[in-house]
Formats: structure tokens, sequence, C-alpha cells
């Protein structure tokens, strides 16, 4: 019996050489579905941060330095809630030497005026950063303080707990990069956090939310440096947690950070 033979000029093909290309076909999509349904169920989420690259944004409040710097501002309203934004410079550093060229300029305490600075927004469920894309030329006014008590942010008592989570840098993860964690991003990660950028500790809840750790030392010294080598891998860490507004803070001892299997 000869061979099936096709020629390609010619409109239809032979019997079993159609059926055998028909049967490769299904068999492909198949393994290409299960593929697909393997990466999409066992890799970490792309979170959904936004990063309002190219637009500038006025804000008013007053800016502290610690735990990390941050701007307190309060809502237009007579309820006069507040909200703690993180500040972050331009590129892949942390925004203390920024905030203390803007301290020369007015030439007294920072803490002690209400500022109206701009940059880029990033946030993403309910946390918010702002770059400090013009750097001290982000500050656009001030005026000092008559009521400080306005803008005192609450911090809760400490707990003792044991969390487990990963290590990233709350500008990539919050909306600058997409996917901001995870091994992937860990060479961007490092770089950001070892910028002077404040390390945040991720925690998955049963939930299928996210909660976020500021990482501070036992004394509230920043330890960048010392949590490097934990960047984007899964870690238990135990310390004591304060919560300042939507920020939670995490003090630590960045020596008994335990990776998980």
């Amino acid at each position: 019996m000869k061979d099936e033979f096709y020629i390609g000029y010619i409109p239809k093909a032979p019997r079993k050489v159609a059926r055998f290309v028909v049967s490769f076909v299904v068999v492909l999509f198949i393994i290409a579905g299960a593929v697909s349904f393997f990466l999409s169920t066992s890799l970490n989420f792309i979170n959904n941060g936004t990063y309002e690259y190219d637009e500038l944004t006025e804000v008013k409040g007053v800016i502290n330095m610690e735990p990390v710097p941050y701007i307190r501002i309060l809502a237009d309203d007579e309820s006069k809630i507040g909200k703690n934004i993180m500040l972050i410079d331009l590129g892949k550093f942390g925004a203390r030497p920024t905030i203390e060229l803007m301290q020369e300029k007015i030439g007294d305490s920072i803490s002690e005026f209400e500022v109206t600075i701009r940059g880029t927004l990033i946030y993403q469920d309910g946390m918010t950063l702002l770059e400090l894309t013009e750097q001290e030329k982000a500050l656009q006014d001030y005026q000092k303080l008559t009521n400080v008590t306005s803008y005192k942010a609450a911090s809760t008592v400490m707990k003792n707990k044991v969390l487990k989570g990963e290590i990233v840098d709350p500008k990539c993860y919050f909306g600058s990069m997409k996917p901001g964690q995870s091994k992937p991003h860990r060479s961007c990660a490092v770089l950001c956090i070892s910028g002077g950028i404040p390390p945040v500790f991720v925690v998955q809840t049963p939930e299928k939310t996210a909660e976020y750790y500021i990482l501070k030392g036992v004394n509230g010294n920043d330890i960048n440096e010392e949590v490097l080598d934990y960047v984007a891998d899964a870690t238990s860490i135990e310390g004591m947690v304060t919560k300042l507004n939507e920020w939670n803070i995490f003090y630590i001892d960045p020596h008994k950070i335990k990776r998980l299997d």
C-alpha cells in the first residue's frame, strides 16, 4: 500500500494527513491550556497598583521624618480625617536627603510647618506614596503651624506578632512595577531598599487580601541594609507591631528573620 503524499497546491489534503494535523492541533491546544492554567495558579498575582506617570499632584500637610518620611494630610471637610502618605525620592532613593534640603530652605524644623508639596502619586489597597519627582523643588509653599494637634497621628498599643510574608520595596510594589514582588523583582527591590526606600513586609491574609508592615529595628532604627538578603523570599518574622493610622509599623530584630521552605 502506498503512503499518502500531500502536495501543497492540491486544495484538499489526503484523509490520513488531515486527520493527523487535526489531532496534533487539538493536543497542542490542550497542552497550551494546561500550561496557562498552571502558570496562572502557581505564580504570584500581578498587583493592581497605580503609578500616575507624568502627572504631578499637590498635597498640603505636615511632614514627619519618623518612623519613615511621610506627610500627613487632612480631609477638606469638617471631619478632619487624616491620611499618612509615605514620601520617596525620584528614582530608587529614599526621601530623607531631599526633605533635609527643604528644611534648609525653610530654616527650621519642617515638622513645625504646614507645607504644600507636589509629586507623583503611587497607590494600592488604600496605601499611598508620593514620589518627590522634582526633589527639593517639590516644595511649593510653607507656613508656620498654629494648631499642631490637628495633625497628630494616633498610634496603637504595641502587640507581639509572628507573621509570614515577603519583604518588598513599596515604590515598585504599589505601582511603579508590575509585578513588583517575588524573585523576578529581587534585584530591583534590593536597589530601592539599599537606596533608602523603607522596606515593607507584605502579608497575605486567609481572605486573599494583603496587610502591609513598614519594617524598623527594635529601637526604631532603619534596617534597610540588614534585610537585603531576605528580599523577595518567603520569610517568617517575629516582632512588635503598632499601627500609625493606615500603616502598620513592625519593629523587629533582622538577625532573627527566618526563611520558609
